[in-house]
């Protein structure tokens, strides 16, 4: 596993990070456990993390869930930005079900949350038999019922939402499977003080509208003997049954980049490295 390593000057150039959703959010809790003594600010969208991040702010945005794929909201916004991946950040997702602390769990008619909650506790939501309504965030979903003051709603969020004695704990562990895990990049401009460990790559792959192109783009990977681990395939907005795709893979270096791209160039509509990076396990 490749270890991201931030150096001191990296450090300190980091100032603000933004990410998306409240306080008490999975990604607040991210920035919690690698970067306990920066500013993080809040924000509504994933376009705004994006937007705010830059100069001397960096942002974190979830791209993907090990139960339901890919955030496509957060990647596509990402994908469309000049900003690059910095690091990888893969942290343990344990929703719960959380209501006001004088709320019985017998007495939920309605549930929300953050659409990926609601779709990673999907078999437990369909036993209850409540109505779902999709929000903004996670921990938003929670921080609401104070001003619903509602004991027939409940919100998805955190297990660490057990010390606060304004909620209670209706229902713990609610996620499809218990091996429910979320990456994370943080992003940002390119800056010249960075030192990381550049294990990993993501980037975008248009290829040629023939038969067989997208075979050929793929056996330049193999060529190349880097290791492909990511591979789907998205619509090309405005190219209707044409389509784009979000790559992964690892075992590279400058040199091999440089090939890489060198080759897909002749295959391809468009090929983008959007990050050179290495991984974080929290």
């Amino acid at each position: 596993m490749a270890i991201l390593r931030l150096s001191i000057i990296y450090m300190k150039n980091i100032k603000k990070i933004y990410y998306q959703g409240s306080k008490g959010s999975y990604s607040e809790s991210v920035l919690k456990d690698y970067f306990p003594n920066k500013e993080y600010i809040e924000c509504q969208t994933f376009r705004e993390v994006v937007v705010q991040a830059g100069e001397e702010n960096y942002g974190l945005l979830p791209v993907e869930n090990s139960l339901v794929g890919t955030v496509v909201d957060s990647y596509e916004t990402l994908i469309r930005s000049e900003l690059i991946v910095y690091g990888e950040f893969k942290k343990k997702i344990t929703h719960a079900l959380i209501g006001l602390k004088n709320t019985k769990f017998e007495n939920i008619e309605r549930v929300i949350s953050h659409p990926q909650a609601l779709q990673q506790c999907s078999n437990f939501l369909e036993e209850m038999n409540a109505q779902l309504q999709p929000v903004f965030d996670t921990a938003g979903s929670v921080l609401s019922l104070i001003d619903e003051q509602s004991n027939t709603t409940a919100g998805i969020a955190g297990e660490h939402f057990e010390g606060d004695s304004r909620f209670k704990i209706l229902k713990k562990n609610i996620s499809n499977h218990i091996e429910n895990y979320t990456r994370f990049f943080l992003v940002g401009n390119k800056d010249p003080n960075l030192e990381v460990s550049k294990n990993k790559r993501s980037a975008i792959l248009i290829a040629d509208d023939k038969p067989g192109s997208l075979l050929s783009a793929l056996k330049i990977f193999e060529e190349t003997d880097v290791n492909l681990i990511k591979l789907e395939s998205r619509p090309l907005i405005g190219s209707p049954w044409e389509y784009k795709f979000y790559i992964d893979y690892q075992n590279a270096n400058d040199d091999i980049d440089n090939q890489i791209i060198d080759k897909l160039e002749l295959v391809t509509k468009k090929f983008k490295i959007i990050g050179k990076y290495g991984t974080i396990d929290l």
